[in-house]
């Protein structure tokens, strides 16, 4: 059941991220206005909304009969190809940043509000790029099977908490919520996937937990996809694209690697002895 329980997941997050995707790409090119309020008739809106229902009714259902995993060494490997995807999403959100440092976008974006505002703008791509660095770095320990620290996901989360406030206020001042809202949920679940994902290297991780909120971050920066693409500008598309990646390897890592789990409890010992023993009787 646990192992049918993670081929669904996958099944369902990989199916509503490809359907989610070419939905939002058909609402971007006929159902929404220039200003993002929604044109007369329009239905879209409501199967992403189901479909997203459904996403996350469904991870909770078929994340409920996985074991617990707490540390590191049970959800990360040592394999060089889910590292080498984390190396790679790595490079996409430094490139991205630094155009991004480049352009002074950021800034510009948001020159009429408040000085701190300013100063997260201004604090963003530098972070994106130190955030792209502990990517990196936790890759290259996994291969090298080393402990990762858990600054490493922090400094990651630190970075995620700035780029969603400064985005939000960009967003905000859109009049339609339909125009940014799949944006918005990508961001946030980015953000809190990574916070959790720093649970493990403490020894305290929560699987199912940070299952949901990884899977969720890929599937929503799927739909995202669809408005990077039409709208956003290089340094987005890269941003987004290495988030999706890093996202879907963290999860493919929690949901399909089967480290040494935790010794069992002496009871639970005790009784599968006695078990073998029946058995053998």
């Amino acid at each position: 059941m646990k192992k049918l329980s993670r081929w669904l997941v996958l099944a369902l997050t990989f199916c509503v991220a490809i359907a989610g995707f070419l939905i939002r790409r058909q609402q971007l090119a006929a159902e929404l206005m220039s200003d993002g309020s929604l044109a007369e008739g329009s239905s879209l809106h409501i199967l992403l909304t189901v479909l997203s229902g459904i996403l996350f009714v469904g991870l909770i259902a078929f994340l409920f009969p996985l074991p617990k995993k707490e540390s590191w060494k049970h959800v990360f490997p040592a394999a060089l190809v889910p590292n080498l995807l984390l190396l790679v999403s790595a490079v996409g959100l430094t490139a991205g940043n630094l155009i991004l440092w480049r352009s002074g976008s950021a800034a510009a974006v948001v020159t009429q509000s408040p000085e701190v505002s300013n100063a997260l703008a201004m604090l963003l791509p530098p972070l994106g790029v130190v955030s792209a660095i502990c990517f990196a770095a936790f890759a290259i320990l996994r291969i090298l099977d080393r402990k990762p620290s858990p600054l490493l996901f922090m400094i990651a989360s630190i970075y995620l908490i700035v780029r969603l406030i400064v985005c939000f206020q960009v967003w905000n001042t859109d009049p339609s919520i339909h125009d940014y809202a799949f944006q918005l949920l990508a961001a946030i679940c980015c953000m809190l996937g990574c916070f959790q994902l720093a649970g493990f290297s403490f020894e305290r991780g929560h699987l199912r937990m940070s299952l949901f909120w990884t899977l969720s971050a890929a599937a929503f920066c799927a739909f995202t996809v669809a408005d990077t693409l039409r709208a956003g500008t290089l340094s987005d598309i890269l941003v987004n694209a290495s988030l999706l990646l890093a996202m879907a390897t963290c999860s493919a890592c929690l949901l399909l690697t089967d480290g040494d789990l935790p010794a069992p409890e002496p009871e639970a010992e005790e009784e599968a002895v006695a078990e073998e023993k029946e058995e053998e009787n």
